[in-house]
Order: structure tokens, then sequence, then C-alpha cells
């Protein structure tokens, strides 16, 4: 997460000084590439490259997983199976150049595919760091078919984050079950199957198979799945256990999702590109907008230091100095539903706890 392989990178690419890092766990990868498209959206870039690094101490991995009873004791990655019993680790890079469609299609770029959209959300104050919850999952699934315009009865292909663990696994299959809600058969699979848990990489990496799952004109299948977990029987969902043929009447589009640590989570929309019905597509798209729009502020709200709210922390300037204090002098958590170890909570800002 440090930004300095980023700006290393970026001058050894000549790309710039616009670079930075984040940290959004096992959804990092679709972070990176909802901002880059926020950079093009905006104006402020021609060209963006995102992505992620997964090169992890692999003993640092193993030891961090299995305390977490997150990896697999069955040493095998079984992302859908009844049997599943956790993930498997791996290593590796996956970027992405991305550019504007009307850029690209001027420039005469090969384009392996369009991003349709980027929906993000976290769950906020939920189960626990490492329990998923299915409300911040819908979140960003419905983000994303809004931007998108598209509804997910136009997806043929769903790449899911899913890892190999029961609950990450069924949770998972809940929360898409109520956006694909009166659908059936419709396809999925996840690429740890194939190799394994890319942390960081995890989402490019899904985006990297579904670009070439477009090119082979090819449904590729998740492999190890023997017995399906029980959470798909009602699902509007089946697991691609063979490659098939990918054919529609329409485009291919596909969503790719990628859920973190924290309740950190993302779901992309990309489609293969059609020259005729892509050109036809930006007739009717909006401007890009320029950085000299006016921007006007209808609303404001904080927590600042003691001051629950704004309207507090104007009356504290006038009459109560000590709520106007940067640091908050009080900190009060359940500790029971955070389950941060004691040590942790003593070295923690006030700030935090918001």
């Amino acid at each position: 997460m440090s930004g300095l392989p980023a700006d290393i990178l970026a001058q050894g690419l000549g790309l710039g000084e616009r670079s930075y890092a984040i940290d959004a766990a096992c959804a990092s990868s679709l972070y990176a590439i909802k901002l880059a498209c926020d950079q093009l959206h905006d104006g402020k870039a021609s060209t963006m490259l995102a992505g992620a690094v997964c090169a992890s101490d692999d003993l640092f991995l193993h030891v961090g997983f299995s305390s977490l009873s997150a990896l697999s004791k069955a040493g095998k990655s079984r992302p859908f199976d009844s049997q599943a019993d956790g993930l498997i680790p791996a290593s590796g890079a996956g970027f992405v150049v991305l550019k504007r469609l009307r850029d690209a299609m001027k420039d005469g770029d090969t384009i392996f595919g369009v991003i349709r959209g980027v929906g993000l959300s976290n769950d906020g104050r939920s189960g626990g760091f490492l329990a998923p919850a299915k409300d911040g999952q819908i979140r960003a699934l419905k983000a994303a078919y809004e931007m998108a315009q598209v509804q997910p009865r136009d997806i043929s292909l769903l790449e899911c984050h899913a890892t190999g663990t029961q609950v990450g696994d069924a949770t998972e299959i809940q929360s898409c079950s109520e956006i694909f809600k009166g659908m059936s058969d419709v396809p999925v699979g996840s690429l740890k199957s194939n190799i394994g848990h890319l942390i960081t990489v995890a989402g490019v990496a899904g985006l990297i198979k579904v670009l070439q799952a477009f090119r082979h004109e090819v449904r590729p299948p998740s492999i190890h799945v023997e017995q399906e977990n029980q959470a798909l029987g009602d699902s509007p969902f089946r697991v691609l256990k063979e490659a098939e043929p990918w054919a529609t009447d329409g485009l291919k589009r596909a969503g790719v999702s990628a859920f973190g640590f924290g309740g950190n989570n993302a779901h992309l929309i990309v489609e293969e590109f059609d020259a005729v019905f892509h050109q036809d597509l930006l007739k009717h798209s909006q401007q890009v907008l320029t950085n000299d729009v006016d921007v006007g502020i209808v609303g404001v709200g904080g927590i600042i230091g003691n001051a629950p709210s704004i309207q507090a922390f104007a009356e504290g300037l006038q009459t109560s100095p000590e709520l106007c204090s940067p640091e908050a002098q009080e900190l009060a958590l359940e500790i029971s539903s955070l389950r941060f170890p004691p040590v942790d909570v003593k070295a923690a800002l006030p700030q935090q706890a918001y």
C-alpha cells in the first residue's frame, strides 16, 4: 500500500506525476479502476494505468490467513463447492490501460472491452471486520447497474469474488440473487478455482479473464466443484463446470465482483467492443466534464473533535473552545461487536470510532 512503487512505475513508464496507491484489500484493483475511470471522465487525464500487485511474503500470507481460519486445510481452492474449507493465496500482478472510448476509437487502439459501470460500497458498522455483509454487496451491485444503464438480464457471465469459504461464498450467492431475482440459468464462475486468491489483484485478474473470454467467445469453467454449495440450490445461477461457447443475441456482457476485508465492495460491468454499437452509443452520451465547471455546495456536515455536528462546532467557537480541540477526548465503543484486540483499542484515536 506504499505509494513509492507506484511512483517509481509511473516515472519508469513516463506517465507523469499523477500516480498514487490505495488499499481496499481484495477489492483494491477494482477500486483503482473506478478511480481511474473518474479521472478520465473528469478530463484530468487522457490515459490511465490501473491495477494491482500482490507480492507479499508467502509465509506472512499463510500465517495470516491461518490465524483467521481462512486458509484451506485441504490445500485446494474450491469456490462454490459444499466441501470448500478456505482459500489458497497466490501472488501476481495485473493492469489494464484505460482511455475514454471516444479517444480510443479515434486513435485506432485495440479495444479489448468497454467498461459500462463500476459500483463501490462499504459495509460500515455491520457484522465485523471479516464477516461479509449482504446489504453492502447489494449496494455495490445496484450502483454498478445504475451507472451502466443496463439490466441484470443483459449479463451473460458473472465472475464472482467467491474465494472458497463457506460463509463468504454463500453470502455472495445470496446478495447476487437479490439483483438477479426472477432469472435462471445465469452462468457464474470464479478464477480463484484456477489460480488461487490473488488478494489485491483478484478483481483485475477476473476482468482480464472476462476480456479473454470475449476474445475467444468461450465461457471458461471453474474447477474443483464436485458438490455445489447449498446456497446455489434455489438461486438464479449455475456454475460453469465445463467450457462452453459464448453465444448471445446481443453484446457479450459480464459482471465482475471483488469484495475485500473491512467491507470494501466493488462490482464492475464490462462488455465486448462493437464499433457500430458503440459509435451510436457515443452519439447519445454526455460530453466529458471540463475542469472549469462551477460547483455549488448545497449541504455540509461534519464531526470535528468533540463537536458532533457543524452547528455544535460553530457554537463551540464562541462558547466552548474545548469542543473544537483537534482531538476528541473520549472513546466509547461496543468492543464486543468490533472484536479489536485490546492493545489496538488502547492505541486507537477517538476519531477512528466514527
